[in-house]
């Protein structure tokens, strides 16, 4: 880059757009919901656990994201073909072992990083359904 960088700016601004990589607009879909997803959820739990437990909201998305991966079943009694499903999207993934494994390394990780894997992995209609699930359940929930 340093070379580029000795180079008259007409060159460079002739050279510069050829080092870039189009990427596929489904990957691009992908990351705009990803964000918008992302964003979603941050501030509608973010509202809805305020009042209830101030600062616990992202805890309890992540803890609602396994739930939604894991389809509701408390992931204490173990977890079902779906969650090692979604996990297996992770290349480098390819035992239960090792999907154990990574479970319990990110659970190290601070919330933001957590929920931002785990919904990483969520294809996009999994992301929509899970927005729809979480809504209805919030609203319908009593706080006290």
């Amino acid at each position: 880059m340093d070379i580029i960088k000795r180079l008259p700016i007409e060159i460079r601004l002739h050279i510069i757009p050829y080092t870039y990589q189009v990427q596929p607009n489904i990957l691009l879909r992908d990351i705009e919901h990803f964000k918008e997803t992302q964003t979603i959820l941050f501030r509608m739990y973010r509202v809805y656990w305020e009042e209830i437990q101030p600062g616990e909201d992202k805890n309890w998305l992540m803890n609602d994201l396994f739930a939604y991966a894991n389809h509701y079943k408390a992931t204490m009694y173990g977890y079902v073909d779906n969650i090692y499903r979604i996990f297996r999207r992770n290349k480098r993934l390819n035992t239960v072992d090792d999907i154990h494994r990574y479970i319990r390394k990110i659970e190290e990780k601070p919330s933001d990083t957590q929920i931002n894997i785990v919904l990483g992995l969520f294809t996009l209609h999994e992301r929509t359904d899970l927005v729809i699930d979480l809504c209805t359940h919030l609203s319908s929930v009593d706080p006290e």
